[in-house]
């Protein structure tokens, strides 16, 4: 190999290596690569019981959530009216399926109705649920910042399609740290507080 052939090869290794690293390629596999967490939103606070039991079913409808809300990510806010996903930061699952086999869960373990079944399970019910996830993110304009989670639920009685209830929940929960982990955290007692909040609701308004 002659020296000007040397040279240019090594020239061009060079140029070849700089154009990787501006691509955000590496010649090493997973060199630097940040892991992807995925957080379990779970339910830590004290279950919440009804004084007595509603006489009919529940049907409990799949929550609805917006498009932005249906990629299993953690989303935050670092600017007002803005909304991002946080990159390595994950559910476990769809947060909206989550928070609905949560709120299943809770409101048969309260004992506010007979049963509890969901819609479209074939199972003639006498009152139905119908939730909205409005938003549940962390807002970090202000580091650690805080969570926020605007959950919108009406109850209807079946036999004559009439709305007995209608309310918005909101839950505001601070944040220990600037960090994904933290704001799993509260997001996971920001749900409990909710729903905590909407069975005591559940059963007024069952009652009406």
């Amino acid at each position: 190999m002659t020296r000007r052939f040397a040279s240019k090869l090594a020239r061009y290794a060079t140029v070849l290596c700089v154009s990787l690293t501006l691509a955000g390629c590496s010649l090493i596999p997973w060199t630097g690569r940040q892991p992807v967490t995925h957080y379990i939103l779970t339910d830590p606070g004290p279950l919440v019981f009804g004084a007595y039991t509603h006489r009919g079913v529940l049907l409990l409808r799949e929550m609805d959530v917006p498009a932005f809300y249906q990629v299993p990510r953690l989303a935050y806010s670092s600017e007002a009216g803005t909304r991002s996903h946080y990159e390595y930061a994950r559910w476990s699952e769809p947060i909206g399926q989550r928070l609905t086999w949560l709120l299943r869960q809770r409101v048969e373990a309260a004992k506010v109705f007979d049963n509890v079944a969901s819609l479209g399970s074939g199972v003639l019910g006498d009152y139905q649920l119908n939730t909205r996830l409005v938003d549940f993110f962390h807002e970090s304009a202000t580091p650690p910042g805080v969570v926020l989670l605007i959950l919108e639920v009406e109850l209807i009685r079946r036999d004559s399609a009439q709305l007995i209830g209608h309310r918005l929940f909101v839950s505001q929960i601070p944040v220990a740290r600037h960090n994904a982990a933290a704001a799993a955290d509260a997001m996971g007692v920001a749900a409990n507080q909710v729903v905590d909040e909407l069975i005591l609701w559940l059963e007024q308004a069952a009652g009406n």
